[in-house]
């Protein structure tokens, strides 16, 4: 999943559960169920092509945009929770953070170091990546800024 959904996913458990305690921990395990579910990536590359390409950190640049105006949002409407939601979608994000020493290497036309056990799990939890998952992704994007929406203007669905 992109960053921002894991962002989102975040951000909703922190607003809907309130307890750093418990929002913060479920919204790290949150990245690895969102990265088991079908998502999006261009199949058509090698890994190391994708990663290279302008396409590719421009979607990183719009990732991080995308996670930036979360927070921004968060604090600036400052709902209930907001700084555990925050937080939380940092956490929910962070597993992916990890992945930035591989791209900074690739970039500069070294070889990626040889992966962590936890790289591995990483990696290997993401079983299906696909160019049809953007709809999955959109999908997923709709539904938690939907459930945040109705978290900050006290909404129940």
């Amino acid at each position: 999943m992109t960053a921002t959904n894991h962002a989102l996913t975040g951000a909703l458990i922190g607003l809907t559960i309130g307890n750093p305690a418990i929002a913060i921990p479920l919204a790290f395990a949150s990245h690895f169920v969102l990265d088991a579910i079908p998502h999006y990536t261009d199949d058509a590359l090698s890994e190391v092509d994708r990663i290279r390409s302008r396409k590719f950190k421009r979607l990183v640049a719009l990732d991080a945009a995308g996670c930036l105006v979360i927070v921004l949002v968060l604090a600036i409407s400052r709902p209930d929770h907001w700084l555990t939601a925050c937080v939380a979608a940092f956490f929910a994000t962070s597993p992916d953070l990890l992945w930035f020493s591989k791209f900074v290497r690739i970039n500069s036309g070294r070889q990626p170091n040889r992966p962590s056990a936890f790289a591995r799990f990483h990696h290997g939890i993401q079983w299906s990546t696909h160019r049809w998952g953007k709809w999955v992704e959109m999908a997923w994007t709709i539904a938690m800024t939907t459930g945040i929406i109705c978290e900050i203007n006290h909404i129940i669905v």
